[in-house]
């Protein structure tokens, strides 16, 4: 069965019995810095997801943490925690597209993942590097953050960060989530139960519900 966004085998087990529901179940705010290298081209993007509470409670409770129920994990527990989520499977894309001039940009699997558990939400940390970096004089940089099946919503939690670069900013255009919701109904519409639960029919439609983020630099 196909892995709708990245979340833990564990957590997918419990949710994806609901999944043919026009709504997310796992809910991420998530932070972007976008690093420049000396030369001024863009290098990787560290990524910062924090879970809601639920999707945190799911994911602590199935793996067996925290059974004082204290909301603190020891350091073996965020070692086991960083270890899977810096373990993508062959075919996840990590949930963040980025494109120069329309083109798809190569980027690297999470290096660098850490974890901690802040507040009852799991908060995972990782980087991203561009095998061929890019710079923006060379043309048009966009960014977009989602889960195409829409399992999982991720909220941009502010304007992306920018890391070696003066003179550039991130204009963001915000998703019309009434128009992504009329698209995703339709798109339900057409299939039957039983097509909605058997891989690779349900409607790839979460794009339409991520903000789109666009790169400006002075020249």
């Amino acid at each position: 069965m196909r892995r709708f966004g990245f979340v833990l085998l564990s957590l997918l087990s419990i949710l994806q019995p609901w999944r043919a529901e026009a709504h997310p179940h796992v809910f991420i705010d998530t932070a972007l810095t976008f690093r420049f290298d000396e030369a001024g081209r863009l290098a990787a993007v560290e990524v910062v997801w924090a879970f809601d509470d639920f999707s945190s409670m799911l994911m602590i409770e199935d793996m067996e943490m925290d059974p004082d129920g204290d909301d603190m994990l020891t350091g073996d527990e965020i070692a086991r925690l960083a270890a899977m989520f810096g373990d993508w499977p062959h075919d996840f894309a990590g949930d963040l597209y980025i494109t120069h001039d329309g083109e798809p940009v190569r980027l690297s699997g999470p290096l660098e993942t850490a974890v901690r558990y802040d507040g009852g939400r799991l908060i995972v940390t990782h980087i991203r590097t561009l095998p061929d970096r890019i710079g923006p004089e060379g043309g048009r940089i966009e960014a977009q953050v989602y889960d195409p099946t829409y399992y999982t919503f991720y909220e941009l939690d502010g304007t992306p960060r920018i890391d070696g670069r003066k003179g550039c900013r991130f204009q963001i255009d915000k998703a019309d989530i009434a128009a992504a919701q009329r698209m995703y109904g339709d798109a339900l519409e057409k299939l039957t139960n039983d097509e909605i639960m058997e891989e690779g029919k349900y409607p790839e439609v979460g794009g339409a519900f991520a903000d789109h983020m666009r790169l400006e630099c002075a020249s």
